[in-house]
């Protein structure tokens, strides 16, 4: 059943055009770098005002204007990785670094999530004390996303 969507998904008109397109790519291309751009740059400068750096700056505004950056980020890099993805559906399906990459992006996402319920949290943004446990997540948060990007990356090579 798999295979069968994916080949749909190859045959599909619009990957096609895609796929053929000496323009349409490498402005999808594009647009997914500068999606990544804003996601971990979002995501980085907000996790490292939660492990005690940029001190002089109010964390409440801060990590809200961060993660709101983050977040259209991630949301438009999900789409035009889903357009990158469509032109080879099948191969990137096989390949470990794209399977990798797939799987840290989601639980990076689900950590994310995870962490804006936490009480921790909404004390750190109104101005209260980071507890560990936080700046563990914080860290996390940022091994997850680095390792996100070196295996999208690596995606090429294997």
């Amino acid at each position: 059943m798999l295979t069968e969507w994916l080949t749909a998904l190859h045959d599909w008109d619009v990957a096609a055009l895609v796929r053929r397109s000496v323009y349409i790519y490498p402005f999808v291309n594009a647009g997914h770098i500068f999606s990544l751009t804003l996601l971990i740059g979002g995501i980085l400068p907000a996790d490292l005002r939660l492990l005690g750096l940029f001190q002089g700056v109010a964390a409440g505004p801060f990590i809200r204007l961060m993660t709101a950056i983050s977040a259209t980020g991630l949301t438009f890099a999900i789409a035009t990785g889903f357009f990158l993805f469509s032109v080879q559906p099948l191969e990137y399906a096989g390949n470990p670094a794209f399977l990798t990459k797939i799987s840290l992006v989601a639980l990076g996402a689900i950590h994310a999530l995870a962490i804006r319920f936490a009480p921790a949290w909404r004390t750190a943004i109104t101005g209260g004390n980071v507890a560990p446990g936080l700046k563990f997540s914080a860290a996390l948060s940022m091994a997850i996303w680095i390792t996100a990007l070196l295996a999208g990356r690596w995606i090429a090579f294997l």
